[in-house]
């Protein structure tokens, strides 16, 4: 069949009508394609700052008419932030996340030989057994800062929303006070302000915290002791030393946990390293102003 329409009155039917018929359609087609580029050049363009002034009028009125559903929970979880921000130069803060585990009693040993306070971020879970409890005690009475590291440490789930957020805060935050009978007004995140689990949201947990009166604060330095594969005192120490140099006020991040043998160790060799070097040592409180990844340094 192929044979035989090749060239046959057929095929030329065919062709000839395909030719007439690009003939009439490519010229209307490249007519309509420039009258709407002609039409577009003409257009005026729009004004940004008046689109971005109409989206953002917009989006405050649906806000206003329809305000965020987890800022009605938990209304006693509010405090009040600090009249003023201190900001003390030639500073270094000890932070402990994590904790209390069976070398807190260390930590604060150390702590106490050297006459220096830290800043401990205390996990909810850890608070459960008599021995957890009696150690957040001793972190207060030696004059340390106890501060908020969620209650479950879990990651997936303290971030999978802003509720679940404020649901895992409010149980550390009533562990805490049941326990010394006191509130506290500053915690860290688990994984930082910034990380892959809270990635789609955590501008949206700054905000809400920010606006509860609450001071979260991130580290500069970090002494390294988060691997898996435990590194040795000397090797923590040279983490430290290498990668603070120059900055004026220094948040040191440590971990707290029963595997965290060889930061104690290090812990010692950190101070003197920065007594050494004429620096102070203090606890955050929430009139410190913090070191945040991004935003405020």
């Amino acid at each position: 069949m192929a044979e035989k329409y090749w060239r046959s009155v057929r095929f030329y039917k065919h062709f000839y009508t395909s030719c007439l018929v690009s003939i009439i359609i490519l010229p209307l087609a490249a007519a309509f394609y420039f009258w709407q580029v002609t039409a577009a050049a003409t257009k005026p363009l729009p004004d940004p700052v008046s689109d971005r002034m109409t989206e953002s009028g917009s989006e405050l009125s649906r806000m206003s008419k329809n305000p965020v559903s987890y800022r009605k929970k938990y209304p006693e979880l509010y405090v009040l932030p600090s009249e003023k921000e201190t900001i003390s130069e030639n500073t270094v803060y000890l932070t402990f996340d994590d904790g209390p585990s069976p070398v807190t009693g260390q930590v604060l040993d150390v702590l106490k030989r050297y006459q220096v306070k830290g800043t401990f971020f205390v996990v909810g879970q850890n608070l459960k057994t008599a021995a957890g409890q009696e150690m957040i005690r001793r972190m207060l009475r030696e004059g340390h800062s106890l501060g908020m590291h969620s209650d479950t440490h879990r990651y997936r789930k303290i971030y999978a929303s802003v509720e679940a957020w404020l649901d895992d805060f409010a149980a550390v935050h009533q562990r805490i006070s049941d326990i010394t009978g006191q509130q506290t007004a500053i915690f860290r995140f688990p994984g930082g302000s910034i990380n892959i689990y809270n990635a789609s949201l955590y501008q949206e947990l700054i905000a809400e915290m920010t606006r509860r009166g609450y001071v979260y604060f991130d580290w500069n330095v970090s002494v390294g002791d988060i691997s898996l594969s435990p590194q040795r005192a000397e090797a923590l120490f040279a983490n430290v030393v290498t990668r603070s140099s120059g900055d004026s006020r220094v948040v040191i991040l440590m971990h707290d946990s029963a595997t965290k043998a060889e930061t104690v160790k290090a812990l010692p060799k950190i101070i003197e390293h920065y007594r050494s070097k004429g620096y102070s040592f203090g606890s955050l409180q929430n009139s410190t102003y913090p070191i945040t990844f991004g935003y405020r340094s």
